[in-house]
């Protein structure tokens, strides 16, 4: 299979240096380079194998404006509406680019999917290499996927982009803490999941993966719950599928969740997204940490706003004896809100084999943006490869009760 692993997500934003000095100061990532051109201003930021490009554009671009450079450029892509006269006014995670190891191969697929390629392959190089890269659309939103191909380039990042000039507030978070991105989740359109599921299979060859053992292969992962009403389906591809080599933290997989509403629930977090974000896009990523308490203490001490996970979550005698039955005081995860759940497996006889050794740790940030929408994820796998009805249901419900209650982030 010619796709390959995730290289880096892009946020498109009017404030660029807050949005970086924002990761430097409480999730601890370093900014490793930078670029500047006549039309934007790019940072990344990096922690682990998590890599961010920070996009802003110059001069407040319209977002009708025709530039001929900014078409030139396949790392410049606007992720606002063409159809709009009004300046940008908001932040959006909207680059998912993938490191492939055939190119052409990977965008023949996405023609003969029906998807659309925003700029075919090129060649950029500068001292450290030379990076074969191409931009497609997805069909969720404002997405696009940035295609890059290279064997030995020996740059911080990408041609083009220098070591960052230290003018950004240091961490103190040791390196460490966030080793990679586990997950992408994207908010779609009631009932386009099935034709979404369809385009990623069919352009870049990803794979239905469930999400836990209760789910329909049809209607997906349900939490009906009130106020929620929610469906869930995802999507995998690993880089040693073929031979069915699978690890549950690998940081060579790319995992997509796609998240919808449902119909007669009501306004929900998914509807919320949409309206603050004006239409679908990515609403949150996972961060992989090792060990889940101690950066969920550190980025607290950091200034790291979380939403509040239910009392009555570390309440149920159920959810009590799992955490004793893996070790955990419920006290401990109860101060750090940290939810733990056993039940994220969909191979139950691997699950049996193991079942005291295998479980998921989770803890969702408030939005860390302007409006509602995008937030953080912070996940801790111990064997587990899925995700546990328990904790989706808990994690889901928390940030519900956080966005019906407020407007818009604390600062």
């Amino acid at each position: 299979m010619e796709t390959g692993s995730l290289h880096h997500v892009e946020i498109g934003t009017t404030n660029g240096p807050a949005i970086v000095a924002l990761f430097k100061r409480i999730y601890g990532f370093k900014c490793i380079a930078q670029r500047s051109r006549a039309y934007c201003e790019q940072w990344v930021v990096k922690a682990g194998k998590a890599a961010i490009l920070v996009t802003e554009p110059k001069c407040h671009l319209e977002r009708n404006e025709e530039n001929k450079d900014t078409h030139n450029d396949p790392l410049f892509n606007k992720w606002w509406s063409s159809s709009s006269n009004k300046p940008l006014d908001g932040d959006s995670v909207f680059n998912i680019a993938l490191k492939v190891t055939d190119l052409q191969k990977v965008i023949n697929n996405v023609i003969e999917g029906g998807g659309g390629v925003v700029t075919s392959p090129v060649s950029i190089k500068d001292e450290h290499g030379q990076v074969d890269i191409a931009v497609v659309k997805s069909c969720i939103g404002n997405v696009y996927h940035t295609l890059l191909c290279y064997d030995s380039y020996a740059g911080n990042f990408l041609p083009g982009f220098t070591t960052a000039e230290n003018n950004f507030i240091e961490t103190n978070i040791n390196c460490g803490v966030v080793t990679h991105i586990d997950h992408i989740a994207f908010v779609c359109d009631q009932g386009s999941t099935p034709q979404v599921l369809k385009w990623y299979e069919k352009c870049f060859h990803m794979k239905r993966f469930f999400i836990n053992s209760n789910e329909d292969e049809d209607d997906g992962f349900l939490i009906s719950d009130t106020g929620i009403g929610m469906r869930m389906k995802a999507m995998e591809y690993w880089k040693c599928s073929e031979t069915g080599l699978t690890s549950g933290n690998s940081q060579e997989s790319i995992r997509f969740v796609l998240v919808e509403s449902l119909k007669g629930q009501g306004a929900n977090q998914v509807d919320i997204f949409l309206e603050d974000h004006g239409g679908p896009g990515v609403q949150h990523m996972g961060l992989y940490t090792p060990d889940i308490m101690s950066t969920v203490a550190t980025f607290k001490q950091s200034g790291a706003q979380f939403v509040q996970t239910p009392q009555a979550y570390y309440e149920d005698e159920q959810k009590l004896s799992e955490m004793k039955k893996v070790g955990f005081n419920v006290e401990d995860l109860m101060s750090c809100g940290v939810l733990l759940d056993t039940e994220a497996d969909v191979d139950e006889d691997s699950k049996n084999q193991c079942e005291n050794h295998r479980y998921l740790l989770q803890k969702f940030t408030k939005p860390i943006f302007s409006k509602r929408t995008f937030f953080l994820e912070l996940i801790q796998r111990v064997g587990a490869q899925g995700f546990g009805a328990g904790n989706i249901t808990a994690l889901w419900r928390a940030v519900q009760a956080y966005l019906t209650q407020n407007t818009k982030p604390s600062s």
